[in-house]
């Protein structure tokens, strides 16, 4: 069953056209329209719009992505990626979620539920 993010707050917005190299913490969820190129944390949910673009590994509570993912996720819960999306790396996660015709290129780990 998916899982639900609704209780999830996103604090924190990385607009399009903004770029960022290095590690960004976050302790709320974050949405990125913007390019990210290091490591991204966040003890919640991080949300790639479509226009974002992360050259990062990824830990987080969750990861919603409709942007390009380049990196490792590993997530606490879920990973869910939406046209046009894609990712390339390996993820670990809970529970994976991709829409028809999402490129996905790597290997996944599906952890036990909790």
């Amino acid at each position: 069953m998916a899982h639900s993010f609704r209780d999830h707050k996103t604090t924190s917005f990385l607009g399009e056209g903004t770029e960022l190299e290095g590690v960004l913490v976050v302790k709320g969820g974050i949405r990125i329209d913007g390019h990210v190129k290091g490591e991204i944390q966040s003890e919640s949910v991080v949300y790639v719009g479509d226009n974002g673009v992360i050259e990062a590994d990824i830990t987080a509570e969750g990861l919603v992505s409709s942007g390009k993912v380049t990196g490792d996720v590993r997530a606490g819960q879920q990973v869910m990626v939406n046209l046009p999306g894609s990712i390339d790396g390996s993820v670990e996660t809970r529970e994976l979620i991709l829409e028809k015709g999402v490129y996905f290129n790597g290997t996944c780990k599906i952890l036990e539920p909790k």
